[in-house]
This record gives C-alpha cells, structure tokens and sequence, in this order.
C-alpha cells in the first residue's frame, strides 16, 4: 500500500469507529469494541473472528461501495459478534439466531443472507433485478398461505401455515422478516452538503405533513473525500416514499429557477440577496404547502396523502413507527432558532409558491420511477 492508502485507511478506520459505537449505543447493546482491521481481499467483503475479536471490512468493499453499503455490511459483522459474545455461540452461522441478531440491530433482510460477505454475493443483491424479484415472490407466496391460514376449514388452515412456515425456513427467512418487508420502504436523499439549510429542512417538515411518510435529517459519511454530508431519510410504504422523493426533487428544481427568474425583481442594486433568497424559498414553500392542503381528498389519494393499503389510519401509523423505530431507534428532535428575514421577497413567493403543480411520478417499461419537472 501507498502513504495515501495509509493515511485513507486510518480515517476509514476512525470512521467505521464512530458507526460501531452509534450502532451499539442506538440498539443499546453492550458489546466490547472489537479490533477493526481493513484487508485487501476481493473477494471477502467482511468478516468475524471470534478468536482474536478482530471485525474485517474490505477497501474494496469501502472504495466501490456507497457508504450505507459499508454500513450494512458492518452490521452484518456486528450480528456475528452478539452471536459469539452475547450468545456465547460461534458456530450458528447464518440461522435462526444470527438473523434474530441482525433484526435487533435493524440490518436490512436481504443483508441477513451469507452472501453479504462476499463480493459476487454483495453484486447480486444489490443489483437487485431477480434476486429482489424472486425475494418478493417469496414473501407474496408466504403472505398468501398465512392468510389461508385464518380459514374455517382447519385442515386447509393448519397446512397453509405449516407450508408457509417450510417455505420461509427454505429461503431463510422467518415472520420478522416478513412483518419488516411488508411494502415498507426506506430511502435516502444524498444532498451532497455538509450543511442542511433552512428551506430544506422546511421541505422535510412539508413531505411530512402532506404525505404518509416519516422523513429524518441525518448524515453520511463520504469515504472519498473523508467528510460527512447531510441526508434526507424518507421512510413509509413504496408508493408514498417513492411520491415524497419526486416532491422533493421537484421543488429543489422549480425553488431555484423561479428564484432565477425573479433574483433581479426582489433584490435590486445592494439588497441581500442571501437573505432574500431563503425568505423567498420559504415563500414558495408555504404557498405550495398551502395549496397540496387544501386540494380534494381525491387528488391528495392520487398524491399519496391516504394509505395505499386496506389497513385503517391508526394501524398505518403504527406499523410505519415500528418501522421507524427499527432504523432510528433512539430519535431526537433538534429546534433551531430563526435567522434574517426579507418580507418582501416572502410575501411575493406565497402566491407565486400558490400556483406550484406536482404531478405524480410515472414509471417507464422496466419499472423506474420517473420524475416529471413542469
């Protein structure tokens, strides 16, 4: 290895430092901290070894890889780790036990699999395509037989159950599983800043008021360049996550160019046009607040205001909490104060933010979302 090689893997390491001892702490889950080494395997993309307590991750898993990437394969270790030294158990591979341990530090199902150690594992599951597409045919196939579960006919009722419970254990998945990929969704916009400024904040408080979503300022560490940036976690069902993200992109395109647009008219000769320019987003954003609230009920349906399932409001709520809860499982909510203010500029953008229009995003034959900007 290089002197910069060096020098990038003594930040990674401090880095994957800090994750394990968030993990731990949000999780609250005693574990002492183990030796972190990073290796120049291609192949093996993470490891335990209970013998000398020393958690393996891959440069090549870390240089090639998103950071959340990085961050599920860790907790994929960590669950090796509460096997061997919670558990006292070093052989459970990846059974029951392991994927009990991977849930209760809230790793994603499709990282619960052995593969997430290795390389070519790691490229078929995040390439997604048909491993996701048979993991989903799983899950609707095991749903369908629990509901038969809940039939009259108790023979029929009791076989349903049996033939689900075989056809999770064969795929190594268990009811946790099941309950945690129930059209769930968690997404996470990359602003590509080291500062979150106020009319992105405010476009958080929006998506959370006039879509079922839950949305999360976080971070996330850029291993490239050796900084963390802010996040937007968008969390709910597919359809509604996948609305709330449009929406936010949507208004990150139309604030800057009517902002654009108008700079000349709102600031004249002298004026500051900082100040004005965030009273000016935040203008545009309480008109078009005020304008997705008072829409019919129908056109909030069609925008994703009203549970895409058959599950009554409450029950909704409660499944996105656990849901939640299982991400960020130790939230804190963070006031901050106001700053300058230009009443002018926020004035005229109310009623310019008024005549905002969002359509739903579109899909294309292969099944992508498509964001439509008017």
């Amino acid at each position: 290895m290089t002197s910069v090689d060096t020098a990038m893997h003594q930040s990674w390491l401090c880095q994957l430092a800090r994750e394990y001892d968030d993990i731990c702490y949000q999780y609250s889950i005693q574990l002492r901290p183990p030796i972190l080494t990073i290796s120049m395997h291609r192949k093996q993309m993470g490891s335990w070894e209970p013998a000398n307590r020393t958690l393996t991750l891959s440069h090549f898993l870390i240089a090639n890889h998103p950071w959340a990437t990085t961050l599920q394969v860790l907790k994929h270790e960590v669950a090796h780790q509460i096997c061997s030294e919670i558990h006292l158990q070093n052989d459970v591979g990846h059974g029951p036990l392991f994927r009990k341990a991977c849930t209760r530090i809230g790793l994603d199902p499709v990282f619960h699999r052995p593969s997430a150690d290795l390389a070519e594992g790691l490229r078929t599951m995040l390439q997604g395509s048909t491993a996701t597409q048979r993991g989903r045919h799983i899950i609707d196939k095991a749903r369908k037989l629990m509901a038969l579960g809940s039939s009259d006919n108790e023979h029929e009722a009791a076989l349903a159950v049996r033939r689900a419970t075989e056809l999770l254990a064969r795929h190594q998945l268990d009811f946790a599983t099941l309950a945690a990929t129930a059209d769930m969704e968690h997404r996470t916009i990359n602003t590509g800043r080291q500062t979150l400024p106020a009319h992105r904040r405010t476009i958080c408080a929006l998506l959370e008021a006039c879509f079922s979503v839950r949305v999360i300022c976080a971070s996330l560490y850029d291993p490239h360049a050796n900084v963390s940036h802010r996040t937007i976690e968008v969390l709910g069902r597919v359809e509604q996550v996948a609305i709330a993200e449009h929406c936010y992109h949507f208004l990150e395109n139309r604030l800057q160019t009517l902002w654009n647009t108008n700079r000349s008219a709102i600031c004249g000769k002298g004026g500051n046009s900082r100040v004005a320019k965030k009273s000016y987003f935040l203008g545009l954003l309480t008109g078009f607040r005020q304008t997705l609230e008072s829409a019919p009920v129908h056109t909030q349906a069609a925008h994703g205001r009203q549970p895409a399932s058959d599950l009554p409001a409450s029950s909704e709520q409660q499944a996105l909490g656990t849901f939640v809860a299982s991400r960020f499982p130790r939230l804190r909510t963070m006031r901050r104060q106001g700053g300058s203010f230009h009443n002018g500029a926020f004035q005229q953008a109310v009623a310019a933010g008024r005549e905002l229009s969002l359509h739903p995003p579109v899909r294309d034959g292969s099944g992508t979302d498509q964001r439509l900007l008017p």
